[in-house]
């Protein structure tokens, strides 16, 4: 029946391309702490978390880094839009995602600031309480609300936390901006969608990571990481690094400096991914703890040692081939009063992630399996192992015995270890 129907060129045409780039926020930050214009908390560690937390305390920052982006002011050319993407719009439309947590006075506040500091610019904020020109924006009006403001042929920018990530589709989005620190992988995946709506024949849409420190900015692993396990699921690639190199060349990963935007090839992004261990904690992130008990996680998250040591499933289970795990997410069985839990059981998983290196090269061995069978029968290395990582040599063990943390994972990481 398919052989009917003829390829249509055209619509594969509009399907976008798009490009990542790194911004380096500190310009900005470091202009507004020599101005006085920051709080001292800010000053110290600076983070998206702190300026949601109260934006008129780094008010300073913030109308820096906008101006700096969208208008070319204050001497911070890494930041200047037009220059990185050497793309100059008079008529833009960008959207701007602030931390998932941002309360909807504060995010009106922003929007407030933002339009001060943008005078040129129609500024939407989404938040389901808010009002533009008297007209309350909801989730269930957002799209067709925010279509009609854009057809007006203003330059937009389009400010949201929790709303949006979703069936939010206006072709005209070609910027997308992430300004908050870290956050659940899916949801940043389904935001960097908001700008890959089809619009005009060679749309591209760029995605802007803005970081306080770009070496520990892991946005982008997070989508190369699904990726490339959709590959090795589907049979297409044999291990997840060969996956994450063939993703990588296809994708623009770009580095924005006072002289442009300078292009990161695969090989250097996953080097230094995996020497700053940024793929380690998105890992963590992902791991499945669907595999786990909620009282496996307890004992992980309170540092029970006793647990795993008296709840071993053997030996036998742990196999020396690649092991298939799902993008866990959250487990079922989670409720609200154990999200901490499940928070400080990720942190334990993500630090022995990693820090695996200590016992391969310790013992001397290229995979997981072959360590443990050396530390198994030796107490003395088992003593120190608990002693660098915080958590007994039966936990991490257990873990492995659970296939919570992957052989595949760890190849990963070390396979040059």
């Amino acid at each position: 029946m398919l052989t009917k129907f003829n390829i249509n060129t055209t619509r594969d045409l509009l399907v976008p391309d798009f490009a990542c780039y790194q911004m380096d926020l500190m310009g900005p930050v470091n202009a507004a702490i020599v101005a006085g214009e920051v709080d001292e908390d800010f000053s110290n560690l600076p983070s998206w978390s702190k300026f949601a937390a109260n934006p008129i305390k780094s008010k300073g920052f913030y109308t820096r880094t906008l101006q700096s982006m969208f208008l070319g002011q204050g001497g911070h050319d890494e930041l200047n839009v037009d220059l990185q993407t050497e793309d100059y719009k008079s008529q833009r439309v960008g959207m701007m995602f602030m931390p998932a947590n941002t309360r909807n006075d504060v995010l009106e506040l922003i929007g407030n600031i933002t339009r001060e500091t943008l005078p040129g610019f129609e500024v939407i904020v989404l938040c389901g309480t808010v009002r533009h020109n008297g007209r309350k924006i909801t989730n269930r009006n957002a799209e067709r609300a925010v279509k009609e403001i854009v057809e007006q042929g203003r330059p937009t920018l389009i400010i949201a936390a929790q709303m949006a990530q979703r069936s939010f589709s206006i072709p005209e989005i070609t910027e997308l901006y992430l300004a908050y620190d870290k956050g659940e992988n899916g949801a940043t995946l389904q935001k960097m969608s908001r700008t890959l709506t089809p619009g005009d024949i060679g749309k591209v849409g760029r995605i802007f990571s803005l970081s306080f420190d770009p070496n520990r900015d892991d946005k982008f692993d997070a989508m190369i990481i699904e990726t490339a396990q959709n590959l090795v699921k589907r049979g297409e690639t044999k291990s997840l690094r060969e996956a994450m190199s063939n993703v990588l060349g296809t994708m623009d990963i770009w580095k924005c400096t006072p002289d442009g935007a300078i292009k990161i090839s695969s090989d250097d992004y996953l080097k230094e991914a995996l020497e700053v261990k940024r793929i380690g904690r998105v890992l963590g992130k992902i791991v499945n703890l669907n595999l786990l008990t909620p009282a496996e996680v307890t004992a992980l998250a309170t540092g029970n040692s006793q647990y795993f040591k008296t709840n071993r499933v053997g030996k036998a289970q742990m196999g020396k081939t690649r092991n298939t795990q799902a993008n866990g997410g959250t487990p079922n069985h989670v409720n609200n009063n154990a999200q901490k839990e499940i928070a400080k059981a990720r942190e334990v998983i993500t630090s022995i992630y990693e820090n695996l290196d200590i016992i391969i090269l310790g013992t001397g061995s290229k995979i997981m399996v072959d360590a443990f069978d050396q530390l198994e029968n030796d107490i003395d290395m088992q003593n120190a192992v608990e002693e660098e990582f915080g958590v007994p040599y039966s936990t991490i063990y257990g873990l492995f015995e659970r296939n919570v943390i992957s052989q595949d994972w760890v190849e990963l990481l070390y396979d040059e270890a």
